[in-house]
């Protein structure tokens, strides 16, 4: 359990995070964390790093709405768009390259003259490294985590839920090697949707049946993985690593390197 205290005018303030399934689970890696939503330990990672990092670091991904500077940031306390965080999704999804969304790619008149043309222009945001690990951990959300529904999609596919307190949003982002789409559920007076109308269940299957639709006629395509990054096992799971890491993981007795491809 955490806990913290804030001085105020009128006393002192407590605030005590908890996990949705209203228990602790001790020492959790950052994957695990991510895969079952584990609230506290996102606390604890903005408290170590820092608010205004983490605020900053939002913004270069395509944030634009303002940010709540407190640790209930890390659960999701502040208002953004739908758009906003698909956006942000879409980053992990390009390798590291952040798109700024076009609505309209082009105009033409009825005699097929050009007047307006809009094209992508890709800005280089994270590392590439650091994308592709996002992904993967993203894609054992659907694997084995909050957004297991997803599962029967049978592709490639990373993403992850969200739910606000009472029920009152359900969210999934979710992207494959080809698209990205991101759903949300909810009313616009703040209405709860109901008892466990989380994101897995509310959100989830929404985009599930879509994407089915959208992706019937492709052909199935892996995630690109950047050269540099190693897969490692570590106990009985598997990890991803940027190469430059490799002599550190090493020294760790539970972990020994297994495979190195581009492709995956």
């Amino acid at each position: 359990p955490i806990i913290f205290i804030e001085k105020e005018e009128e006393g002192m303030k407590v605030w005590r995070p908890h996990n949705y399934e209203g228990r602790f689970y001790g020492k959790t890696t950052l994957r695990e964390a991510l895969v079952h939503s584990r609230n506290t330990v996102t606390v604890r990672l903005l408290n170590k790093i820092g608010i205004n990092y983490v605020i900053s670091y939002a913004k270069r991904l395509g944030i634009t709405s303002p940010l709540s500077s407190d640790l209930s940031l890390a659960l999701g306390s502040s208002c953004v768009s739908l758009l906003e965080l698909t956006t942000v999704y879409s980053v992990f999804a390009n390798q590291g390259q952040y798109i700024k969304p076009i609505f309209i790619t082009k105009i033409v008149d009825v005699h097929g003259h050009l007047l307006e043309e809009n094209t992508p222009q890709p800005q280089s945001v994270i590392n590439a490294n650091t994308a592709y690990i996002m992904t993967n951990i993203l894609a054992d959300v659907i694997k084995r985590g909050t957004g297991r529904r997803v599962k029967v999609f049978g592709r490639p596919a990373a993403g992850k839920t969200g739910t606000t307190n009472n029920y009152t949003d359900a969210w999934f982002i979710g992207y494959t090697p080809y698209y990205i789409t991101g759903v949300w559920v909810g009313y616009d007076d703040l209405k709860s949707l109901g008892e466990h109308e989380a994101g897995g269940r509310a959100a989830a299957p929404i985009w599930l049946y879509f994407m089915k639709k959208v992706e019937i006629s492709l052909p199935v395509k892996p995630f690109f993985v950047p050269p540099n990054v190693i897969f490692a096992k570590m106990g009985s799971k598997i990890e991803c690593f940027p190469e430059k890491e490799k002599d550190l993981t090493q020294e760790k007795d539970d972990l020994e390197i297994i495979y190195k491809e581009r492709d995956f």
